[in-house]
């Protein structure tokens, strides 16, 4: 069996203050509503070398580029992007750990609560009247599996 603690309540008001100190240190933040996400063009690994190859087009052939598109605001936004891509990675190795914790604690309950309901419906076959009151309660909201129907 797995060793579990209890955050303190002091180790957990510093993680959500360090939380809250990232989200104050972007210095650009962005709260976008599903339609608005959609709309957006997306830059993902397969654009990505589209988007460099066409930025160092733009530094090596000035000439090319068109007045309306600016170079220097690209390269913010790319550098940007880049760094934003860097914290992300980082925030989803930590967002997958908490997630598996989360998994492995879920799992620890689960098992001894299943134990608990096995056992109350045990004492109810057994004529127990407690076990029988615990049992009926329980068992509407008992689903085990991935494919059970509740």
């Amino acid at each position: 069996m797995a060793v579990f603690r209890s955050l303190m309540a002091s180790e957990l008001i510093t993680i959500l203050q360090n939380i809250s100190g990232i989200r104050q240190s972007l210095p650009t933040r962005f709260e976008l509503k599903p339609h608005e996400r959609r709309s957006m063009f997306k830059l993902n690994t397969k654009r990505i070398d589209f988007v460099k190859k066409a930025l160092n087009f733009m530094k090596r052939y000035p000439s090319t580029v068109p007045a309306y598109v600016d170079v220097q605001h690209c390269n913010t936004c790319m550098h940007l992007y880049e760094q934003y891509s860097e914290i992300l990675e980082e925030l989803e190795k930590v967002k997958q750990q908490v997630e598996d914790t989360k998994h492995m604690l879920g799992n620890e309950i689960m098992k001894q609560t299943k134990a608990y309901f096995h056992h109350s419906k045990n004492g109810m076959s057994a004529g127990n009247k407690e076990y029988a009151e615990v049992y009926k309660e329980l068992k509407p909201d008992y689903a085990v599996g991935r494919n059970c129907a509740k």
